[in-house]
């Protein structure tokens, strides 16, 4: 069975050979992708949105000037990319027409970005919308002609019509500059010809063969002279985009819809059977995990009559043993002091659910191969792929990266929400806590 890819798998194709006609002395002797905004060039500025995102491979696309930008972004290291560059060469070859060109390096999945545009979006949502009958899924965002003409007919979430140059009044959504396309949907292009993306669009929705994901905040682009001055205005007050707190809160309310309420109510059902068999409930973290640990255990010792206990709790042992023993048995040892045996239980709150071979997290799958290897009932709370914990456990809720730049803080935040809903469950509660017994 062929695994799904996922975003390190497919590249981006940063469209960035235009001639910048609109922006015209601005960009005669610097292509507009250096352009300079809030003290960097426009390019930078887009690499670390990628890189956030979580993508890792870009090949650009450049042309006019193109040598300028190449040598500025080099192999794409400075960012914490791999970036290839593939050069029009003398000949403009339009946008579809530089991706035709390049559709050897691209593979047979990638996105596609406009070079002056800086659209900060859910790559990984970009990737699931994706249909296997379709070519592929443009990112669309409701605009009703703010910030430029609305181009996009949407209708839940299928695209009706799409016309660049033509845009209709039933128009009320515009291109985001973001889309996700099979190789195959260039097949009918001649290799090295100049041709249009928006026009490749244009028949793709005719041909029923492109999707629409709504996205909900808004892009800046810097390929005309009024867009560049609101980007360098609104990049120099430290808010490309809305600010922190509502994309952070924002994107956990997503989390919270795409969480697994049937891994949660699984999690439950496996820790009432503990309590029905009289066993032991051992909760392990790290770092934030551990202050996690410390409160669940006291939650589910308090309101759930379990038997509960950290390795965090008692500072003293755990120090003694890191330093004696060492880090990565500490955790596998203080559960063997405790005499775990097959009727207890583990449950893990982690980022990375344990890697050994990256080094991440050690300790934690020592102590989950120990308890493998008495029997015990494992489970965790991870976020990321699950690492380690995921691959042992009976029951797994993984936290959804929505932000590969707020991967912690967003798992640690529902590792605590996970615990919770466990701790006020029904079936596991069997004392009321105080301002809710209060009336």
């Amino acid at each position: 069975m062929s695994r799904s890819p996922g975003l390190l798998d497919v590249p981006v194709a940063v469209l960035a050979g235009g001639l910048a006609t609109r922006l015209g002395g601005l960009a005669e002797r610097r292509p507009k992708s250096l352009l300079e905004v809030a003290g960097r060039p426009f390019v930078d500025h887009q690499m670390a949105l990628l890189r956030r995102r979580g993508l890792r491979r870009v090949v650009l696309l450049v042309g006019h000037l193109g040598e300028q930008i190449m040598s500025h972004v080099g192999d794409g290291s400075r960012y914490g990319l791999e970036i290839d560059c593939v050069d029009d060469g003398t000949r403009p070859l339009g946008t579809a027409g530089a991706l035709r060109q390049a559709s050897e390096r691209l593979g047979p999945l990638f996105f596609a970005l406009y070079g002056d545009s800086y659209a900060d979006l859910d790559f990984a949502a970009l990737l699931a919308a994706l249909e296997d009958e379709k070519h592929g899924v443009m990112a669309v965002l409701a605009n009703a002609g703010r910030w430029d003409r609305s181009n996009v007919e949407l209708c839940d979430e299928r695209i009706i019509a799409y016309h660049k140059h033509r845009p209709g009044p039933e128009m009320r959504h515009i291109d985001f500059g973001v889309s996700l396309l099979r190789n195959r949907a260039f097949a009918d292009l001649p290799v090295g010809e100049p041709a249009d993306l928006g026009d490749l669009y244009t028949r793709l929705v005719e041909q029923g063969r492109l999707s629409g994901l709504e996205v909900c905040e808004r892009f800046f682009e810097i390929g005309s002279p009024a867009g560049l001055d609101e980007a360098r205005r609104v990049f120099a007050e430290g808010h490309p985009g809305p600010a922190h707190a509502r994309r952070f809160l924002a994107h956990t309310a997503e989390l919270a819809a795409r969480l697994d309420a049937d891994e949660c109510e699984r999690l439950a059902s496996l820790l009432l059977d503990l309590r029905r068999r009289g066993g032991r409930l051992f909760v392990l973290g790290v770092g934030g995990g551990a202050g996690h640990a410390s409160h669940a255990v006291a939650d589910f010792r308090k309101l759930c009559g379990l038997e509960a206990y950290s390795p965090a709790d008692n500072v003293s042992e755990l120090t003694a043993r890191i330093n004696d023993d060492g880090w990565d048995r500490s955790y596998a040892d203080w559960l063997q002091a405790s005499r775990l045996r097959r009727e207890d239980f583990v449950l893990v709150f982690s980022v990375g659910g344990g890697d050994r071979e990256r080094g991440i997290s050690a300790n934690l799958v020592s102590a989950l191969e120990h308890a493998q290897s008495v029997g015990a009932t494992i489970a965790g709370v991870i976020g990321r792929d699950g690492g380690f914990t995921a691959g042992v456990a009976a029951a797994c809720v993984v936290v959804p990266t929505i932000d590969a730049g707020t991967v912690t803080p967003q798992t640690e935040a529902f590792q605590a929400v996970v615990w919770h809903l466990l701790a006020s469950h029904p079936a596991l509660q069997v004392r009321s806590a105080k301002w809710e017994s209060t009336r």
